[in-house]
């Protein structure tokens, strides 16, 4: 007779939790940092940041409903000793339920008016919610989760996804999924994302990303200010326009030679050395459209700042030789003042 041996159970890897409860810590922490930097009057910001602090406590809220109902459960019928880790649990979503709300109802009232008052309110209900979220999160991966790896099945534990997607609004559902992937490290992306269905893991690569990181760059940094848009407008010409002259000199390096405003300059074999200038401007050029490519606006503006002694250099160059003082003035010294002045006003918007 053929007999078959019994499988073991799976258990579960709760390895994603803590990557979701990673995840919730920081939004927390970040909500009340940033609506504490929030200008009074600064109506528009406050609209950004209570919206996403609506979609923060919604995910929170389906997330620990889930729990409620699928895990909470199972885990009392089955366990004795440990009851008391499970109604812990219980009594801390409560405690987290009760400090989210009294953040939602200042929430509305910051948003109706924009004052500084009603944002201070928020901030300090804000820390109180972070306070009795993190001990409740502390204290579920520290004894909850090892209790659940025991007593139940993985796809007892994994029904819990499945609630969520439902339960959550399609619209929101790669907020949530981005919010918990920001801080993952490579194992803990290919768990979350791996339990996914083969069409949402696609699309989350294509395109799914990059929406949740125009999002929260709309929520951590706010719309840019006018001197902003500005000094990036600034940097983007100079780095456009410095390639262009460096891509002049090395294809036509005697023909370009004449606008530079000296009156003379190399030709024949020494020509040579209007190509390394052309070298020169083309990888500044290319340092410029790199560093606005990656977003990396306090460091363009600190290179920006650098970047004016070029120009200035080479109008003082020009004054010393005798050449063409308008260009000297209108071209190179325009130039240096504009160049300059990218670099300061890409450095004064702090929230960059």
């Amino acid at each position: 007779m053929n007999t078959t041996a019994a499988q073991p159970t799976a258990r579960p890897d709760t390895r994603t939790m803590v990557t979701i409860h990673r995840g919730l810590r920081r939004e927390s922490r970040l909500l009340a940092e940033l609506i504490a930097a929030v200008r009074p009057g600064d109506a528009a910001r406050a609209r950004v940041l209570t919206g996403h602090l609506r979609d923060y406590a919604l995910g929170l809220h389906n997330h620990h409903h889930g729990e409620d109902e699928l895990i909470w459960p199972l885990l009392l019928a089955r366990v004795d000793l440990d009851a008391d880790i499970v109604l812990r649990m219980e009594e801390q979503h409560g405690r987290v339920a009760a400090s989210l709300a009294r953040a939602r109802a200042a929430a509305d009232r910051w948003e109706a008016t924009a004052a500084e008052p009603e944002r201070d309110e928020l901030v300090a209900a804000l820390v109180e919610h972070r306070a009795v979220l993190v001990e409740h999160l502390d204290d579920e991966e520290a004894h909850l989760l090892p209790l659940a790896e025991r007593h139940l099945t993985a796809a007892e534990w994994d029904a819990q996804g499945e609630h969520f997607a439902n339960a959550a609004p399609k619209s929101k559902l790669l907020t949530f999924l981005g919010i918990s992937l920001e801080d993952a490290d490579a194992v803990e992306r290919e768990l979350m994302l791996g339990g996914l269905p083969k069409p949402v893991r696609t699309f989350w690569n294509l395109a799914g990303r990059r929406v949740y990181d125009r999002r929260m760059r709309r929520v951590r940094e706010g719309a840019p200010s006018k001197a902003f848009r500005i000094g990036a407008g600034l940097a983007a010409l100079t780095g456009a326009g410095i390639t262009y002259v460096g891509l002049s000199y090395l294809l036509d390096p005697v023909g370009t030679a004449p606008s530079f405003g000296l009156p003379a300059w190399p030709e024949g074999e020494a020509a040579g050395f209007l190509n390394i200038k052309g070298v020169r401007d083309v990888g500044t050029g290319l340092v410029v459209l790199v560093l606005m490519a990656k977003r990396e606006w306090r460091a363009l503006g600190w290179t920006m700042a650098a970047m004016s002694v070029i120009p200035a250099g080479d109008m003082l160059t020009i004054l010393a030789r005798h050449g063409s003082t308008a260009t000297a003035l209108g071209v190179h010294g325009v130039t240096a003042a504009a160049v300059l002045a990218s670099g300061v006003l890409l450095l004064r918007d702090r929230r960059r």
